[in-house]
């Protein structure tokens, strides 16, 4: 059987091209696959792999057209593929909102167009969620800025700026710092401003400065750990702003401060998390209630997904009979018996953490993940013992949370280590190194974690939520966590009985490994894949939708960076 396999290259960041790599080799056994990257894509290194550009792809000379899709953007020109010769559709998420986002740029900018949109792409319920969150966001940018005393917030970036950029930060309106010395003489603000915008620079009652652009020695009139407040006025949206989605309001880009105090000379850090953040309506604030997916719910001739949870999803979106079938995420057998605490040796832990019950994370550290809920369940454990720490391993996402500063509140600055991004087999290492992972979910884009099947193929033990595709977990390995009330006393109490019993850990373990053996490795996956692309209907085709499909991605190549 001869198959297109439509994914991204390793160049792309990508936890569904990881899953894909993994997969190939094994899918090689049983199908004859040749891989297509989006256009402009093909000359990347992928070492042993033919790779062409999907719009040299002719569906009559393949028997199956397998796309491998989630909700990352990078997958937009999957959508039109997919809206004009159809295929098998392996679906990662139910929720394709970022993926949304990137294949129809007006959804973003709003407007006529854009409401069109979310109804063509998620009916009359997500257009109703879309027309609030609009209306939301009209009423706060026309909402005059929110008064904050800087003296009730700890830190040093107090409030009212926007994401660190390569140069400095934005200020919103009002924007306020502390400057963590005492004794201090003078303080240097090297500031831009925009043309017909007005900078005011207070201390207390006090103007220390009014003006514009430049380098601004100001004189203190308090002395120790004195807070700034940064006001700007004639702020508007540009138009170049709107054409691009981003609605911010952005006052005065900051590029230094700096001062003179006992400690001597000092430079504020402008990438410190910002302490007090307003709640921001943007679109991402409905994410969940937008999966703006009916381009390839309606459009995908068949299915493959990992739990029955998306599958009666599909289905119901659907109301007709379509082929979908049901595999677990494939799993690699990399358990050692290696003592962990050399693993943890290898990546660099002091003695405390060696000898701590460790519990891991691997994947992106996002609100959704509830590591608010883990810190908070983390930081009443510690209250009656100091040995059971947590790594979470993977990019930060603010957005919604500040992971640090939540930790940094509870007092688990010495309890919780946060890595950022990691290589893929980094984080093996560090899954190797723990205890046991975790990985809960709520709300759910419906789609199951890499990062759980990466810890089974570790060996480890997973704790889960207990809701939506996280439901399906096997009861062997996973321990699952009711979401809502008492959630944390939950977390805590599991935590601490596998701190005290090794050997209900060891019997997890077990199951781990039986699990992956004989139900979710790659090698039983692939059988699967196999089975339902051979049933599966052919992919449809015409001279017309693939000359429309070209075009198609011509156009979207030539608008995407390199």
């Amino acid at each position: 059987m001869k198959v297109a396999l439509v994914t991204t290259p390793p160049t792309v960041r990508s936890g569904i091209g990881d899953y894909t790599r993994h997969l190939l080799p094994y899918l090689r056994e049983h199908c004859d696959v040749q891989v297509f990257v989006e256009p402009g894509q093909e000359d990347c290194e992928w070492p042993g792999e033919d790779v062409r550009s999907a719009d040299r792809l002719i569906p009559r000379e393949h028997d199956q057209i397998l796309y491998q899709l989630g909700n990352e953007g990078r997958h937009a020109f999957m959508v039109d593929m997919i809206r004009r010769i159809g295929g098998t559709v392996m679906q990662h998420d139910w929720v394709l909102f970022d993926l949304a986002m990137n294949t129809f740029p007006g959804l973003q900018r709003g407007g006529p167009k854009g409401h069109t949109l979310a109804l063509r792409e998620g009916g009359p319920a997500q257009a109703k969620v879309y027309l609030r969150n609009w209306l939301d966001r009209r009423r706060q940018r026309r909402q005059p800025p929110r008064a904050v005393d800087p003296s009730g917030i700890e830190g040093t970036i107090l409030f009212g700026w926007h994401e660190p950029e390569k140069d400095g930060r934005w200020t919103s309106d009002r924007a306020a710092v502390r400057i963590p010395d005492r004794g201090v003489q003078t303080i240097e603000v090297d500031v831009h401003t925009e043309p017909g915008r007005c900078l005011r620079i207070r201390q207390g009652d006090r103007t220390l400065f009014e003006g514009g652009s430049g380098v601004h020695a100001l004189d203190p009139v308090e002395f120790d750990s004195p807070e700034l407040v940064f006001e700007t006025t004639g702020i508007r949206v540009t138009r170049e702003q709107r054409e691009h989605g981003d609605g911010r309001r952005l006052g005065s880009f900051v590029r230094r401060i700096a001062w003179r105090g006992e400690s001597g000379v000092g430079e504020l850090d402008l990438n410190a998390s910002c302490s007090w953040v307003e709640p921001e309506v943007n679109l991402s604030r409905d994410r969940f209630l937008l999966p703006l997916n009916r381009s390839v719910v309606r459009f995908g001739d068949a299915f493959i997904v990992h739990s029955e949870y998306l599958r009666e999803r599909i289905l119901r979106e659907r109301n007709a009979t379509t082929p979908v079938g049901v595999l677990h995420h494939g799993a690699e057998k990399r358990w050692s018996d290696e003592d962990r605490r050399e693993a943890r040796r290898r990546l660099g832990l002091d003695r405390d953490w060696r000898e701590s019950f460790l519990i891991t994370s691997f994947g992106g550290v996002q609100a959704h993940k509830r590591i608010d809920r883990a810190l908070d369940a983390l930081a009443m454990v510690r209250r009656e013992r100091d040995d059971i720490r947590m790594v979470l391993a993977g990019s930060l996402s603010t957005e919604g949370l500040d992971p640090v500063a939540h930790a940094r509140r509870l007092g688990l600055e010495d309890a919780v280590k946060f890595t950022g991004f990691v290589a893929e087999e980094v984080g093996w290492e560090w899954l190797h190194a723990g205890d046991v992972a975790l990985n809960l979910r709520g709300p759910s884009s419906g789609g199951t974690s890499g990062g759980i099947f990466q810890a089974f193929s570790a060996g480890r033990p997973v704790i889960a939520s207990d809701a939506c595709e996280q439901r399906e977990l096997p009861d062997s390995c996973t321990l699952k966590i009711p979401l809502g009330e008492g959630e944390v006393e939950t977390l805590a109490r599991t935590l601490t009985e596998l701190a005290d019993h090794p050997e209900r850990r060891e019997q997890l373990e077990a199951a781990a490994r039986a699990f992956v053996e004989n139900e979710c490795h790659w090698s039983l996956m692939a059988e699967k894949y196999a089975f339902y692309l051979e049933r599966f209907p052919r992919p449809r085709s015409s001279r017309r939708k693939l000359i429309s499909l070209r075009l198609a991605l011509g156009r979207r190549s030539a608008t995407q960076p390199g």
